[in-house]
């Protein structure tokens, strides 16, 4: 997608990222000379109350000011133009015929209305990002921005708004280390909440399942405390790297919000003062009566954390050595222990060698694969899908290292139970395997034979037969007849091929 202009003042030039109500765009405002972050509304037509909801969050976010809430400049509708290639830092001239709301801006429609805010452009990684690459963060990291949290949520709770849907997503780490909160968009006014004013469907629950507070997954009010308890799941993530009862489906995680006790992070993690464990357990709290009741509290008990002995840095060539040292201990370790010593181990690969070195992106490569033999299909996948953009960053899409990372999450994929999303993910590798490797080498057969086996997993018996039987040919004319990768491919083709008899017959 090229660059685009908006209310023929905002020039967006990369989309950073979607939700889903939205879009988020880079953007340069021409009028003020600077670069600012602009939310596209994707729809406001097709979901009702959309718009009042987008609509608010501006309004809302507009009221706070603090140093950790980002700051909204400006709201409205206005008309989304596509740029002129050969001129893109002009504006286009606006249409003389009236514009269909609902038409999409296409290159044959290249022109719609959009309800948009713009607002602070935050330099820096999401929450979210920093735990996929670093997490378990240092103690002292987490903290310091456990204390800016605080403060924003003071800030917030005392012009009495809610943000609701506190998540590593939702907060930024700015490049010099200080935290902003994004994302009003589900905030509400404790007054309307009070009057019990709502722009959702009756029993609607808003927020994100891993960090939702008992009150919210049961449908009833929420109040400054649920903040708090999103807080304590987001603390647990940073402090061990999953929130406290991990990922999964969504009616199993409300349920143990609900009913199940945490876990202290001293579990998982045995370097924590009970300081520490104690605030994180008495923030996820059942009742909201048993949590600290607002978020100064919340800063005193950080306060109150006793001061930990530093811990002496060697050089960087000493800690590299220790650390290739202790690496060689992953393959002799059960997938667990290996878990527990590679996520010790990324952060400080992360502060020796840099976020973007191959030392490190390995790490989490292996972290990915040993979480998968773990059991811990869903987590893999959400390392894998970072690493994946990560590599794609640092080295291209079609780096052979970036196929082999993109050929481990169509793996992981299938083994979290969605084989058609990876046979989506495979069709698109099969090409690139195709380009760097040629079409003879054994992994480009291996990705196909892999591609083929997924669409049948699918429920597609008949293409997964016709992907076998191409090849199987090429791979015979390639290879041997006799070779073992042909004959377990006609094993693999036999079984397809009984399978979709067997539909054929029975459909």
């Amino acid at each position: 997608m090229g660059e685009w202009w908006l209310a023929g003042r905002y020039r967006l030039i990369e989309e950073l990222g979607s939700g889903g109500m939205a879009v988020v765009w880079r953007a340069r405002d021409t009028h003020m000379h600077r670069y600012v972050a602009v939310k596209l509304l994707r729809d406001m037509y097709g979901i009702p109350g959309a718009a009042d909801r987008f609509a608010r969050e501006a309004r809302t976010a507009g009221t706070l000011s603090s140093p950790h809430i980002v700051t909204v400049y400006d709201f409205g509708t206005g008309l989304l133009q596509a740029a002129d290639p050969d001129d893109p830092h002009t504006p286009p001239t606006a249409p003389a015929r009236p514009l269909s709301r609902h038409a999409p801006a296409t290159p044959d429609e290249p022109v719609r209305e959009a309800v948009y805010v713009t607002m602070e452009l935050v330099p820096g990684r999401s929450l979210a990002k920093v735990v996929a690459d670093e997490a378990p963060l240092p103690l002292q990291r987490v903290l310091d921005l456990a204390r800016q949290l605080c403060d924003a949520l003071e800030v917030a709770h005392d012009a009495e708004v809610l943000h609701r849907d506190i998540k590593p997503a939702n907060i930024m780490a700015s490049d010099k280390g200080v935290l902003k909160v994004l994302d009003f968009g589900i905030a509400r006014s404790m007054k309307a909440l009070a009057a019990g004013a709502t722009l959702t469907r009756p029993g609607a629950v808003l927020g994100t399942a891993a960090y939702m507070s008992p009150e919210q997954a049961n449908g009833h009010p929420a109040d400054p405390r649920s903040d708090l308890y999103s807080t304590g799941c987001l603390l647990y993530e940073l402090l061990t790297g999953l929130p406290p009862f991990g990922f999964g489906d969504v009616p199993s995680l409300l349920f143990r919000h609900v009913h199940v006790a945490a876990e202290s992070p001293a579990r998982v993690r045995d370097d924590l003062p009970d300081e520490v464990c104690d605030m994180v357990l008495a923030l996820l709290a059942k009742n909201p009566d048993d949590r600290p009741q607002d978020a100064t509290e919340v800063r005193r008990l950080i306060d109150a954390v006793p001061p930990q002995p530093p811990v002496p840095v060697p050089s960087v060539p000493v800690q590299a050595e220790e650390l290739a040292r202790r690496m060689a201990e992953v393959p002799g370790l059960a997938p667990r222990e290996a878990v527990t010593l590679l996520r010790e181990l990324l952060p400080e690969h992360n502060r020796v060698f840099g976020h973007d070195h191959p030392r490190t992106l390995g790490v989490r490569d292996d972290l990915a694969y040993h979480l998968g033999r773990s059991g811990e299909h869903n987590t893999a996948v959400k390392v894998l899908r970072q690493l994946v953009a990560d590599y794609t960053r640092v080295r291209g899409r079609e780096h052979p290292d970036t196929l082999g990372v993109r050929r481990n999450l169509a793996h992981w994929t299938a083994k979290a139970g969605d084989p058609a999303a990876a046979a989506v993910l495979l069709r698109d590798l099969v090409p690139a395997y195709v380009r760097v490797h040629g079409p003879t080498d054994v992994d480009t057969f291996k990705v196909r034979r892999e591609l083929a086996l997924r669409t049948g997993r699918s429920g597609d018996a008949d293409q997964a037969v016709q992907l076998l039987q191409e090849l199987i040919l090429d791979m015979t004319e390639a290879l041997d007849g006799e070779h073992r990768y042909v004959i377990e491919a006609l094993e693999e083709l036999a079984f397809w091929e009984r399978r979709m008899t067997h539909t054929q017959r029975t459909g």
